[in-house]
């Protein structure tokens, strides 16, 4: 089950239904027509979605507008099988002043980010994966610890929790399932690719020798180049509403950042899901 939180139609939305198409997976698309509220009210609405689903059914939570699919979902189920974590979110490589800025916006446990092979140490919540009673149990958690407000950020809550506890929740730290990309600069906004090699519509980490099995291009980064690589029509690869797009989700971060002393030292770690 494919779970996609989507208000509106915007940045590469349609570029993700197509990869959707041709790997015949049908998303389910959540909270198209309401108003935006935030991350945490997109996973309020999974939580809702998956209590009455199938205890292990499997339950991949991806954002509909930067997420490029590179294989079926039986080979994603395969893979996260085979891993030890019960909730598994997608990792970041970040360079020396990104993982300034994410740690400072989002680490709010004063702890910093465990460190990993390869250096993808940090967690980013646009993708993850679990079964739909493990991530009802700790959604639930979450929500019942008072986490799960409208203005929180999923990436805030998510990080506290791994870092807390890796048994609890862990990250993709090999891309075996997820490759979480950033951008080389603010102006350009072209992808950090130094990493990645593309291949007969695959993408291989030549850091970590993985083949995942899907793309997420986060930050309003120009995935044109990717699009191209990977085999898809060049109308695509044009986003909608771009600048907009990225123009407010600057302030929003800026924001955020700014409201770092008033947040600073407060652990949002949710109880061990049993």
């Amino acid at each position: 089950m494919v779970l996609a939180y989507a208000t509106e139609k915007q940045a590469y939305f349609d570029l993700f239904m197509e990869s959707c198409r041709r790997f015949r997976i049908d998303p389910v698309i959540l909270g198209w027509g309401e108003r935006w509220e935030g991350t945490c009210k997109k996973l309020e609405s999974i939580r809702a979605y998956i209590k009455d689903r199938p205890a292990e059914e499997m339950v991949l939570s991806v954002d509909p507008f930067d997420v490029i699919f590179l294989s079926d979902l039986e080979e994603i189920e395969t893979k996260f099988r085979k891993q030890d974590a019960p909730f598994l979110c997608g990792a970041l490589k970040l360079q020396s002043f990104n993982a300034k800025v994410y740690e400072y916006e989002f680490n709010r446990t004063g702890l910093p980010s465990p460190e990993n092979p390869h250096a993808y140490n940090f967690l980013n919540a646009g993708t993850w994966i679990s079964t739909t009673s493990y991530a009802y149990k700790l959604l639930s958690n979450m929500a019942e610890c008072g986490q799960l407000q409208a203005c929180d950020m999923d990436q805030e809550v998510f990080t506290a929790q791994y870092i807390a506890d890796r048994t609890v929740m862990d990250i993709d730290w090999r891309c075996q399932l997820f490759q979480n990309i950033l951008f080389k600069d603010f102006v350009t906004r072209r992808p950090d690719l130094d990493d990645i090699r593309f291949s007969g519509g695959r993408i291989t980490n030549i850091s970590t020798g993985s083949q995942p099995s899907l793309l997420h291009a986060s930050g309003n980064v120009v995935i044109r180049k990717i699009a191209r690589s990977l085999g898809y029509a060049a109308q695509l690869a044009i986003p909608e509403k771009d600048m907009k797009n990225y123009f407010r989700k600057v302030a929003f971060h800026l924001g955020q950042i700014l409201s770092h002393k008033v947040k600073q030292g407060v652990r949002v770690v949710s109880p061990k899901v049993t």
